[in-house]
């Protein structure tokens, strides 16, 4: 069974483990460290973990901000991974579920949410679980970094 909950202060290193297997490469630990903590004593970032067995198998945020061309609060889903070990069992769509639900539960008008190109398999998955590819995302590097 998995139980989904809120992330707190203890799960930073499994979601610094899931947010690193996802991107792919290394993150720098203490600036990790700084918005983890800055964003679990945020009122408009709410941060969810996936449970099971004892162990975090998965990680979704939610940023909710009022946005003008919105009229209103909007979510946006910035980060979603789940372990490579549990995914096709549901957990994704359970924390889709629940950030959805929060977002509502707030005001919410929308919620989006981007992800990479490449990553057919994560489109897929937002589309079965309804939304709908409705923009075009542009990115602009400002300091060196991999954005593929």
């Amino acid at each position: 069974m998995t139980l989904i909950r809120p992330a707190t202060q203890p799960d930073e290193r499994s979601v610094y483990d899931l947010i690193t297997a996802l991107m792919g490469f290394p993150l720098d630990p203490g600036a990790f460290h700084d918005v983890f903590v800055r964003n679990l004593h945020s009122a408009n970032v709410l941060y969810y973990v996936a449970e099971s067995d004892g162990a975090v198998v998965g990680f979704g945020s939610l940023h909710i901000e009022l946005q003008l061309h919105h009229v209103g609060l909007a979510g946006e889903i910035q980060e979603l991974v789940v372990h490579k070990t549990v995914r096709s069992k549901g957990v994704g769509a359970e924390l889709v579920s629940r950030l959805e639900d929060e977002a509502e539960g707030r005001g919410c008008v929308s919620i989006e949410v981007t992800t990479r190109k490449r990553w057919v398999d994560a489109q897929r998955f937002y589309e079965r679980v309804g939304f709908k590819n409705t923009h075009v995302n542009f990115t602009k590097a400002l300091i060196t970094q991999d954005l593929s």
